[in-house]
């Protein structure tokens, strides 16, 4: 029984998906990037990648529990859109465990996340898991609900869940010069967007009845997907830009590229009714932005 309640809050932080392994990956890319080649392969490294996950999943359960009414409505969603992500996130909502439960858990791994990056990284590190978690608990806890909020929900998100992160890992090293991570900042910037823009496409059906007003929900699909065409047009531009000087963008590039063929592709074939990325195209994508970190750490 409680092997099956620990197995439970575990899936409620999503542990079983894709997202927070790429939180942790972006960590990881800072941490890096500001190391020697000696620690790549190093203890140090595995436990920066480990307590980041944790620190992302405790989000995740947080917002789950704000997320209830949301979350639930997708039962009775069509089949062929969105209906996978009830099951597969948010197990408040399902009812295999209490809010308070949740909330507890989510509480915990924030604080052993934490006291690591601390201990490991000092007060920047700790400030940077702080400040993420606690506008990760605005994003969805109202008063506030942050993602509610016109066009400040996808800024945060890119910064936040984006940018951040990546700082939040370099800080255990060092606190350099902004404008030499400037274009990696810039890139995880766009990518963090595009992530929450697809997020957003999948939930809008459910997100427009139980009245949460995100962006894609104020705009409406057609209109927003314009905005997805800008952004993802904007990240080609930029990676292009950056080609000569970070010939490893070309990683980025085609995971941008894929972003825009497969979207167009989707919203052509069904007429915006389900625009959102792919799931093989979307897991394709996350590779390639993988690779671009691989490749930035190798050649840098």
């Amino acid at each position: 029984m409680l092997f099956r309640e620990f197995y439970v809050l575990l899936k409620n932080c999503r542990f079983h998906l894709i997202a927070p392994y790429i939180n942790g990956f972006v960590v990881l890319f800072g941490f890096l990037s500001a190391s020697e080649m000696s620690e790549f392969l190093s203890i140090n490294t595995a436990l920066v990648f480990l307590f980041s996950i944790l620190h992302t999943g405790a989000i995740y359960s947080l917002n789950n529990v704000y997320d209830v009414e949301s979350d639930a409505k997708q039962l009775t969603a069509s089949e062929d859109f969105a209906r996978w992500n009830l099951s597969a996130k948010n197990q408040v909502a399902l009812g295999n465990v209490s809010k308070g439960k949740a909330s507890l858990f989510s509480l915990g791994l924030f604080c052993l996340s934490t006291l690591y990056f601390y201990f490991a990284g000092g007060l920047w590190a700790a400030f940077f898991a702080m400040i993420i978690f606690i506008v990760g608990w605005a994003y969805s806890a109202p008063p506030l609900k942050l993602k509610n909020r016109f066009l400040l929900d996808l800024v945060i998100h890119g910064l936040f869940w984006g940018s951040f992160l990546f700082l939040m890992g370099s800080s255990m090293k060092r606190i350099g010069s902004l404008h030499s991570v400037m274009p990696h900042l810039i890139l995880i910037f766009f990518a963090s967007i595009l992530w929450e823009l697809h997020n957003y496409f999948e939930d809008y059906h459910a997100d427009k009845e139980t009245g949460s007003r995100t962006f894609v929900v104020r705009l409406g699909l057609r209109r927003s997907f314009y905005v997805y065409l800008l952004l993802v047009g904007g990240a080609i531009a930029y990676s292009l830009f950056l080609i000569p000087i970070m010939w490893s963008t070309t990683a980025f590039l085609g995971a941008m590229i894929l972003y825009l063929v497969s979207g167009l592709k989707t919203a052509k074939e069904n007429a915006l009714k389900t625009m959102f990325l792919p799931r093989k195209h979307f897991y394709v994508a996350n590779i390639f932005l993988l690779l671009w970190i691989a490749t930035s750490l190798y050649f840098r």
